[in-house]
């Protein structure tokens, strides 16, 4: 009980002491230099004590453009990411996932990816099939 009374005394100090971090993300989705839309993107944010933090979900426009801003309260500094969910060179009924890592310094600021060539597969990307 004590050490209950503890872990939520502290948790309580975390919050406390947290502060709101904004990311803005741009980019343009494009597949064998053809921009794609309607594809899929979403703004994470990564923790280490609980489940990541889905901070907010877009799709392209009609000419592959994309903007996409989210903000969390963080003890420490926010570490987000973005997953693109796409079609580009995929099996046959299935989606391509990709995770890109947003860098710490663009955290306050716009992290501009430019063109994103989903035919060109990233490290650690999976295939989700049905």
């Amino acid at each position: 009980m004590c050490f209950r009374s503890f872990a939520i005394l502290c948790m309580l100090a975390l919050a406390l002491d947290a502060e709101l971090q904004t990311i803005t993300v741009t980019g343009i989705t494009v597949c064998h230099r053809r921009r794609v839309a309607d594809v899929r993107i979403e703004l994470w944010e990564r923790d280490t004590m609980d489940a990541d933090d889905l901070l907010l979900e877009v799709r392209s426009n009609a000419t592959g453009d994309f903007t996409m801003t989210g903000s969390q309260d963080e003890y420490g500094s926010i570490a987000p990411y973005i997953i693109i969910y796409h079609e580009c060179d995929a099996k046959p009924n299935c989606q391509r996932v990709a995770e890109y890592d947003v860098p710490a310094d663009k955290i306050g600021s716009t992290y501009d990816m430019t063109y994103i060539s989903m035919n060109i597969f990233v490290k650690g990307e999976k295939d989700q099939c049905p």
